[in-house]
């Protein structure tokens, strides 16, 4: 594949659906990645804060300020963990409920306009393709990659 092309249009697609999601975010004062956090909260209700650090692959402090703005915003709940009392388990309220359901909403829109001329066979393929891509991301040693660019 010719990676200008892919390139282009993941600029066009990413910055669109971030202008997207801003102007979602903007009643409720939150940013994308306090939605990213709300989102995997609400997939994944009852994860410590550990296993969102490793889904969303941001450091610790960024995790802990962003899980404690969405609990002084009342969108989440941490308690700690019974049977290990240095573990915080999270939970989403269900204000974060309401908004994940209406951001869900908007996504479902979003993909009627960008797959509107796609066959269920296209579908298949992408949703295929996606699935390795994700299988290929979680591979990634990010510290390798850089490495081998240098030496380029």
């Amino acid at each position: 594949m010719e990676s200008r092309s892919f390139i282009r249009f993941e600029i066009g697609f990413y910055r669109l659906k971030r202008r997207l999601l801003q102007e979602f975010l903007r009643p409720y004062d939150l940013k994308a990645f306090d939605s990213m956090l709300l989102v995997t909260v609400v997939m994944h209700p009852g994860c410590s804060q550990g296993a969102i650090i490793q889904h969303v692959m941001a450091d610790e402090t960024s995790i802990a300020r962003g899980l404690r703005n969405l609990e002084e915003k009342r969108l989440i709940t941490r308690q700690e963990d019974p049977t290990n009392h240095r573990k915080k388990l999270v939970q989403p309220t269900a204000k974060a409920q309401e908004i994940f359901d209406k951001f869900d909403s908007l996504l479902e829109l979003w993909n009627e306009f960008i797959f509107k001329d796609f066959t269920s066979q296209e579908l298949d393929s992408l949703e295929k393709m996606i699935a390795k891509m994700q299988t290929n991301l979680k591979d990634i040693d990010y510290q390798e990659l850089l490495t081998k660019f240098k030496k380029e």
